[in-house]
């Protein structure tokens, strides 16, 4: 697999999809399709993914897939993802065949060939709409999984084995899987938070190097973010490489926090959000402009998720002091005013 992958990501890093102006083109990312087992987040909503398809189809739209629609860590075998999802994929390999639908590479994604050779979808690292809309997956402004894709599938496979084992959720924010191997997981970051900030100041006074210092902070602010709403802590530098680039617009997935946000210079930063738990968000791309919604409610998604982020508001907090401010105790967290807005757990799911 290792070999595919690497191919694949020569070839995609080399290519971009460039798509005419005018039309009505649908971007959706993260499905993460697995499965079709409990730990499966997708949660078998097919029957509104095909509907939406069908949509694409009547307005003789464009459809980008903006990467991780399959989570292949999670199914581990291509029959398993085919015999649960094989109507979905179906759906997929129609738009491909009428030249109307592309993929791109997602940090999950590590062998294409069952998107080039199974379902013939053209897949390639970015799209470009017209001139000035730029479409990409999102990991690429990743702090800690951009720079080693490698590094990061064999933790998605770590991660995956621990759900199926425990048979419950480990994710962020911990307010929306209040679970208890999620609280253990928590008290046990705090620990390691505690020795590796030790080790790394210790370290940084014996040699003067202070670049492991540096790299635990790195993961630290990861996962604070994570928790208070920045997902992929990859705001910040999508928006940064938006704003130093040619592009008017970039949209993105992998935080899976949806929104349209206009910036100070006047351009904009776009994300699909995901197909995940009780999210089934798009974007649509039309010359009226651009919206990003959500299929099963119809709600529209502006800047309301990132307002913290626009405000400042994360960039003053550390995890200590979150963790100071929260911990109760005994596996206990108060966690009221920390709501993110993101999909809730489903019910069905499974929480404490």
């Amino acid at each position: 697999m290792s070999t595919a992958f690497a191919w694949a990501q020569a070839r995609a890093e080399r290519s971009v999809r460039r798509i005419a102006s005018g039309g009505v083109v649908y971007v959706i990312s993260d499905l993460h399709l697995g499965d079709g087992g409990p730990t499966d987040i997708f949660l078998a909503k097919d029957r509104h993914l095909l509907r939406f398809l069908e949509k694409v189809e009547a307005e003789d739209a464009t459809l980008i897939v903006a990467g991780d629609a399959i989570d292949f860590s999670q199914a581990w075998l291509f029959t398993r993802i085919l015999r649960a999802h094989g109507k979905v994929l179906g759906g997929f390999s129609r738009l491909a065949a009428q030249g109307r639908m592309t993929y791109i590479l997602g940090n999950h994604d590590h062998d294409l060939r069952f998107y080039q050779d199974v379902l013939n979808i053209p897949v390639v690292h970015h799209a470009l709409i017209g001139d000035d809309i730029f479409v990409t997956h999102g990991y690429e402004y990743d702090p800690v999984i951009g720079p080693d894709l490698h590094v990061s599938e064999l933790k998605t496979r770590i991660h995956h084995v621990l759900e199926r084992a425990l048979g419950r959720w480990i994710r962020l924010p911990l307010q929306h899987f209040y679970n208890l191997p999620n609280r253990v997981a928590f008290w046990a970051f705090h620990k390691s938070v505690l020795l590796m900030r030790a080790r790394g100041r210790f370290l940084a006074r014996v040699t003067g190097d202070d670049s492991f210092l540096r790299k635990i902070n790195v993961e630290i602010e990861y996962w604070t973010r994570a928790q208070l709403g920045d997902p992929a802590s990859m705001f910040r530098p999508a928006v940064t490489a938006l704003e130093q680039g040619p592009y008017r617009v970039l949209v993105c997935g992998h935080s899976h926090l949806p929104g349209v946000v206009h910036t100070p210079s006047g351009r904009v930063y776009a994300n699909t959000g995901s197909w995940t738990f009780n999210s089934s968000t798009y974007l649509r791309i039309a010359p009226e402009g651009l919206e990003v919604r959500d299929w099963l409610s119809g709600r529209a998604y502006t800047d309301r998720l990132y307002r913290p982020l626009l405000d400042g508001v994360l960039e003053r907090v550390d995890f200590l002091d979150w963790w100071q401010r929260h911990y109760r105790g005994f596996l206990r967290f108060s966690l009221a005013g920390q709501s993110t807005e993101t999909p809730p757990q489903p019910q069905e799911a499974g929480s404490e």
